[in-house]
């Protein structure tokens, strides 16, 4: 870490405990966990009880690296997203929580860990509130066309319904 940096350097070993205390915590309340690979990126799943919608995080640790990726180079990255026969598509764009402390915190991984656990929880209350499609039952989307935000069924173009915000 350069010196006077606000970049925190996040061991694997802090991180992915972390993240998996999260996914219990979700799993006893009725939700889903998993934990996978995108690219070579370790990232987990954490699904509302609903299952119409998911929080993605991208842990900036590639499979099998004991650190985060250099510091200042990435954050950790936080977006509600659903599963689709294609893969994973975002309902909103992604959230990214730089890896930064302040300088004079006695547990600067630790001040981290606890403002993406805030960032985390915030997103999954989004998930929550992802609306069904009341004609097809799969997700809706935030969208913004020229009369203004509203949300639209992800199965477009074979489902056009959409919903004022």
């Amino acid at each position: 870490m350069r010196r006077g940096s606000r970049y925190v350097e996040v061991p694997a070993a802090r991180l992915l405990p972390h993240l998996r205390s999260i996914c219990e915590s979700v799993g006893a309340k009725g939700g889903r966990c998993a934990e996978g690979r995108a690219g070579l990126e370790l990232v987990f799943d954490v699904g509302v009880p609903h299952g119409r919608a998911m929080v993605r995080v991208y842990t900036s640790l590639a499979a099998g690296a004991d650190v985060a990726r250099p510091c200042g180079e990435d954050a950790v990255r936080i977006v509600v997203c659903v599963g689709t026969p294609e893969g994973v598509r975002a309902l909103e764009e992604s959230q990214k929580v730089l890896r930064t402390a302040p300088q004079g915190a006695p547990d600067r991984a630790g001040y981290f860990l606890a403002r993406l656990t805030d960032e985390i929880r915030a997103a999954y209350r989004r998930a929550l509130a992802v609306p069904a499609c009341p004609d097809c039952g799969r997700s809706m989307a935030r969208r913004y066309g020229k009369h203004g935000e509203f949300y639209g069924c992800i199965g477009y173009p074979k489902c056009k319904t959409t919903r004022r915000i």
